[in-house]
């Protein structure tokens, strides 16, 4: 495969350093691979895979550099079976890479609405200046459909920015630029059906989620072809947790009755006591932060890595930078995150009120990529490439 010759000829260029940490990793696109005596501090988002001492955010870099995979029987249980989303754990499809990393830190420091919101806004601008000036000139393409990512247009850019949309939300995003006269390029954007595409997708994927989430690859390759791969995507992941009620959502499993018993709370919750929030609020939210590490470290933080590696540019979320990530590491969310924060802290960053869309529509799924996730598709295509086979029978 011509995908992956590429990333073979990037194997040489690999960094070595005596202390590594996920700014390292995650703030700058180069290099491929890393090689560290020691990794310092522990991602709750961003993936970071490990072999021996060496690190990547690309689970296929780390298998080609090994030139072999020994098969993870658990995860190749676990992807197989019905209704599988995502692997929960810091195990991955080969017994010789982790992936690192824990939950982040659960505190209840700031208990006003109104001082989060604020200090929201001056964390997400600094984090984007930190970006910005880490990587000078690269132009910023913003992902954008739900108010999380609409936020990210009210941010003060240096750089140029311009935002990819797909449908049902890409009209109500031209009215959100439209209406808060906002100077800044609306594209839409497509998920394309295209063959080879489909197999650098599934090798680069390595079992690790379902496909039908990780949508639009083709016409992201194309836009990183066309800005000549300097420039950064921007994704607004998670600010529906962090900013809104949505963190209720991972109160239990998703699995019944709980899953039942959860939505009823978080739809009648407005009518008890504001000492009541707070008290469920310490109580599940260990249990909320522990699920957004299962789920969504693995879903939308693995995309993010499966996005970088297709398009070969930084793909970042505007909500967990440094100063954003030690910030939501103190919320008590019971107290604070009752109500919808979102229109509160764009218009902080705008210095205005700041007009949304009555309705944020999900993206339908992506039919063609349901089930490319198996692992026998993604064994036979490094098979195809001269990767080495191993079965946990024959190790």
């Amino acid at each position: 495969m011509e995908y992956i010759d590429k990333l073979r000829e990037k194997l040489s260029d690999t960094r070595h350093t005596a202390i590594l940490n996920e700014d390292m990793v995650w703030q700058v696109h180069e290099p491929l691979i890393w090689q560290a005596d020691h990794f310092e501090g522990r991602p709750s988002f961003y993936n970071v895979y490990r072999y021996k001492d060496y690190y990547s955010y690309s689970l296929l870099a780390l298998i080609l550099l090994k030139g072999r995979i020994i098969i993870n029987q658990h995860a190749v249980d676990k992807t197989n079976s019905e209704g599988f989303s995502n692997h929960d754990g810091n195990y991955t499809i080969d017994i010789e890479i982790e992936k690192i990393g824990a939950p982040h830190t659960c505190r209840f420091d700031i208990t006003d609405a109104n001082d989060y919101c604020s200090l929201v806004a001056k964390a997400m601008v600094t984090d984007m200046e930190l970006i910005e000036a880490k990587n000078p000139g690269k132009t910023n393409i913003v992902m954008c459909g739900g108010r999380d990512s609409m936020n990210l247009l009210l941010l003060p850019w240096k750089n140029p920015i311009v935002v990819l949309s797909a449908e049902p939300n890409f009209q109500l995003v031209c009215e959100f630029v439209k209406n808060n006269k906002l100077n800044i390029e609306v594209r839409k954007l497509e998920d394309s059906y295209d063959e080879q595409a489909l197999q650098d997708e599934v090798v680069e994927a390595c079992c690790r989620a379902g496909l039908s989430h990780w949508r639009w690859g083709v016409d992201l390759r194309n836009v990183a072809r066309e800005y000549g791969h300097k420039a950064i995507i921007w994704k607004g992941q998670l600010g529906d947790v962090y900013l809104n009620e949505n963190w209720k959502d991972f109160i239990t499993p998703f699995v019944e009755p709980q899953r039942t018993v959860r939505r009823t709370y978080k739809k009648f919750s407005h009518l008890l006591p504001q000492l009541l929030h707070r008290a469920v609020g310490h109580r599940f939210q260990p249990v909320v932060i522990n699920r957004i590490w299962e789920v969504c470290s693995s879903l939308q933080g693995g995309h993010m890595c499966f996005l970088r590696s297709l398009t070969d540019m930084l793909v970042l979320s505007g909500y967990h930078g440094p100063n954003m990530r030690a910030l939501i590491s103190t919320v008590d969310l019971g107290e604070v995150c009752q109500d919808d924060l979102r229109p509160a802290v764009g218009k902080l960053l705008a210095g205005r009120d700041v007009y949304y869309p009555d309705n944020n529509p999900w993206p339908k799924t992506s039919s063609f990529r349901e089930g490319l996730h198996k692992p026998e598709n993604f064994i036979n295509l490094l098979r195809a490439a001269d990767v080495e086979i191993i079965c946990p029978e024959n190790s």
